[in-house]
């Protein structure tokens, strides 16, 4: 990213007609930019660290608008440097005429998180918390703005802390013994280290349970509908989520290429997809739409599989058996006697008929009720594979100790468990993997 020597500037609320916009200056020159532009409606020039000023933003005489001044003066700012937020009324043209005069008189605009970026690289938060931010961002249910809030607290930070901690003691009496092994100064014994170890072991295996719950959270629960060509699919898909969003025929095979909806379900995110159906086929574009099907189907968490119930079928696909299913019985109100139904879930995409009792199914088979979200949980694949190198550094340590290989062996695992720990908040990351983190936010935060 950027030269954190400059001072930045850029638009922090949506781009649009509103009430206000919020243009955000960071760096050393912040209070220089503003003194430049801006004319208080006292004589008093001074601008004093957490106060609101109101004023006009002038080009030379002319006056731009009319906004209010925010001022946070170094450390004690979102970035930890000088920033300045001018709030001016909202339209599209005189924000932009504004934020041109904080351009013109010293400022660059801002990249892609670079605010953020530069509140973790000034110490202002770690890592999990800078992805927390624009978790929370991104946030569409209860649960998701739960967790975001819970890790931009550091709760995570919390407990990846304490683990390290108890890392670090235990190399430390491990390097002791190596640089001077002539003297016995080591404190621990081998049974006393590998006790703590396994202690350890434990802890990180608990956080590595939080990682598929942190996933689901973030990036949702992907439930496919799935089955047999002219079961009903896509009039089930529209159903669940309320909109006429899949086009719906009697002819076979109308659904070429799957359809995504996002909803919320008891404050979980749920991802659903409608998907071609399944049946033999010469048709080049539905046979891709197929292999899509299976696709999409092998990454779920859970399927729906529909199927006509007036209709006699086969039993679902052999490749399916193992998978998380739900049948769901389709058309029951052209059935005479749906009660008759054992082997699956009645429902009718018609009259809606068993479609909430479909939903709650769905929400049941969210497994991540029992943890408390208070004590903060790997949100990410990231988080989540760097969790599960540092497992596997303490499996790789613990059994050093059994082979009694040597210390110079143990020292070796110990640290590289902790380097994949100090990964995730940020301690040790590659300038590759912070970059790709803050790309993922908005200009302006």
């Amino acid at each position: 990213m950027g030269n954190h020597k400059d001072t930045i500037a850029a638009i922090a609320t949506p781009v649009g007609q509103g009430g206000i916009s919020v243009i955000r200056i960071s760096g050393t020159d912040a209070m220089s930019i503003i003194s430049k532009i801006f004319r208080k409606n006292d004589s008093n020039h001074i601008l004093k660290s957490h106060h609101i000023y109101y004023g006009k933003i002038v080009n030379e005489r002319k006056i731009i608008d009319d906004v209010l001044v925010s001022v946070f003066l170094k450390p004690k700012s979102y970035t930890g440097e000088d920033v300045v937020e001018i709030s001016c009324h909202g339209g599209m043209f005189v924000t932009q005429k504004v934020l041109q005069q904080v351009l013109n008189n010293g400022a660059r605009h801002a990249k892609r998180g670079e605010f953020t970026q530069r509140a973790f690289m000034n110490g202002k938060m770690d890592l999990t918390e800078a992805e927390a931010v624009v978790d929370l961002i991104n946030a569409k249910t209860a649960h998701t703005l739960e967790s975001a809030i819970n890790q931009l607290e550091g709760r995570l930070y919390i407990s990846i802390k304490k683990i390290l901690q108890k890392l670090i003691e235990i190399r430390s009496n491990v390097e002791l013994d190596i640089d001077f092994s002539d003297q016995e100064l080591g404190e621990e014994t081998d049974d006393e280290r590998r006790k703590a170890l396994v202690e350890i072991k434990t802890q990180i295996e608990s956080l590595i349970s939080t990682g598929n719950q942190g996933i689901i959270l973030n990036e949702g629960y992907r439930v496919a509908i799935a089955g047999p060509a002219n079961a009903g699919k896509s009039s089930v898909f529209n159903r669940i989520i309320e909109n006429e969003r899949s086009i719906v025929t009697d002819i076979a095979g109308t659904t070429r290429d799957y359809i995504e909806e996002d909803i919320a379900l008891e404050g979980y995110l749920v991802k659903i997809y409608d998907t071609a159906g399944l049946r033999e086929s010469k048709d080049t574009i539905e046979k891709y739409g197929m292999n899509k099907t299976l696709e999409i189907i092998s990454n779920a968490h859970l399927i729906l599989w529909i199927e006509d119930s007036t209709v006699s079928r086969e039993t679902f696909p052999e490749l399916m058996r193992k998978m998380n299913i739900i049948r769901v019985k389709n058309k029951v109100d052209l059935l005479n006697n749906p009660s008759m139904i054992t082997d699956g879930i009645p429902v009718s995409a018609k009259t809606g008929e068993g479609i909430q009792e479909l939903k709650n199914l769905i929400v049941n088979n969210i497994s991540i009720e029992e943890y408390d979200l208070s004590k903060g949980l790997i949100s990410n694949s990231r988080q989540l594979a760097a969790v599960e190198k540092s497992n596997v550094a303490i499996k790789n340590a613990i059994q050093a100790l059994d082979d009694s290989r040597g210390l110079e062996f143990l020292a070796f695992d110990l640290r590289e468990a902790s380097e994949h720990l100090e990964e995730v908040i940020g301690k040790v990351t590659s300038e590759e993997i912070i970059n790709s983190i803050f790309d993922r936010f908005c200009v302006g935060k």
